[in-house]
């Protein structure tokens, strides 16, 4: 080897020493942690629902490739990018309560609960749709196909749900089952609501108030965390935290 050809090899060894870094750090994973709490009950503040979910970023060329080869045949791009799914999680407290009813026109109470139950699906996806504007984002459950985070999309309705029913003890009044039992973007392992009325006992699918929960929201100055609350009828609190790690800070912990 000659004198220029060592000098050569050893420019190009320090060259690729220092551009390895810069090749990581462009190449890195963007996270993006969701953790939300809904108040079921006003009256009640320990009636809560939990959940959270970690997303990862990839863009948009990548998730849906033919048509980013189409657009790139017209001479267009593919921008934007695809939050997939990562991992999720909920859990509801138990709860109970009352509602005044007439029963034989007489004054009687309906009887309504459900108990402690953590989740055995939950499904939710998001995205960057605004390509001028990377700090706005959409984030939603939902059992539409979801994008997972090997690139691969996922239907959740391709998988068959079963629901165990209400069990009947000894001695006590059978539940009727009624209205159907289907696969929700939360899912918990105790489907159940029950209600006793009138002297009758029934359940029905218990159903998330994060079931609908869909958000628009942005990173404002440069900050990595969004904190906000729903106002209305649903009272949803939540926290987005966008990080390079995989780590859900507050996986299955009640705090934000």
């Amino acid at each position: 080897m000659t004198k220029r050809n060592k000098v050569f090899v050893a420019a190009s060894i320090v060259l690729a020493f220092f551009l390895y870094p810069v090749e990581r750090e462009a190449t890195a994973k963007t996270y993006y942690h969701v953790t939300l709490k809904a108040f079921l009950d006003p009256h009640d503040l320990s009636a809560v629902e939990w959940a959270w979910v970690t997303l990862v970023e990839i863009q948009k060329r990548d998730a849906y490739p033919e048509q980013a080869a189409l657009a790139e045949r017209y001479g267009g791009e593919l921008r934007g990018s695809v939050l997939a799914f990562v991992r999720a999680a909920a859990w509801r407290s138990e709860h109970r309560y009352t509602i005044d009813k007439r029963c034989k026109d007489r004054p009687a109470e309906m009887e309504i609960s459900w108990s402690e139950s953590w989740n055995d699906k939950v499904y939710a996806m998001g995205g960057l749709d605004n390509p001028n504007n990377p700090d706005e984002l959409n984030f939603g459950f939902t059992t539409r196909p979801i994008l997972l985070q090997n690139k691969r999309w996922f239907d959740p309705e391709s998988r068959s749900y079963v629901a165990l029913g209400p069990i009947r003890m000894e001695g006590e009044p059978a539940e009727e089952i009624r209205g159907e039992f289907i696969l929700r973007p939360v899912n918990y392992r105790d489907p159940l609501k029950h209600y006793s009325f009138c002297r009758k006992q029934w359940v029905e699918q218990y159903l998330s108030v994060f079931n609908h929960f869909h958000l628009h929201e942005e990173f404002y100055d440069g900050d990595n965390e969004i904190f906000n609350q729903t106002t209305g009828k649903k009272h949803i609190v939540y926290q987005i935290l966008r990080t390079s790690s995989r780590v859900h800070p507050n996986w299955k912990q009640q705090q934000m």
